[in-house]
């Protein structure tokens, strides 16, 4: 990888780092005290200008509930509607969220024992 690249892919991944950080509406130090890291260092991570250890990028994966793959390139397609399910299960308590994904879970079956649709 060129320098040139692996520096706007810095940038690109920093830029993303931001967008899930504000949107989780989270401050620097709470992600920083999550990785264990200095919010200097959450910082300079947004703005592309530092590279992290894998750890910390599997870290930011578990954190924002993301795949390594969409911080590293990038979101796929927007589904609002999905969007919106992920969103309203990352605000319950945990015993709620795997109760709704027990139930999702069953329904999903349910859906895929009648058959497709008429």
């Amino acid at each position: 990888m060129e320098d040139f690249e692996k520096k706007q892919m810095m940038k690109d991944v920093g830029a993303r780092v931001y967008d899930l950080r504000t949107a989780a509406h989270m401050s620097r130090e709470a992600l920083a005290e999550q990785l264990n890291i200095t919010p200097q260092y959450v910082s300079e991570i947004e703005q592309g200008k530092k590279c992290m250890s894998m750890s910390i990028f599997a870290e930011l994966g578990r954190v924002f509930h993301r795949g390594l793959d969409e911080l590293a390139w990038g979101k796929t397609p927007a589904d609002p509607g999905l969007d919106r399910l992920v969103r309203h299960l990352r605000e319950l308590s945990p015993v709620d969220r795997d109760m709704a994904i027990h139930i999702l879970r069953l329904t999903f079956r349910s859906i895929q024992e009648l058959g497709p649709e008429q």
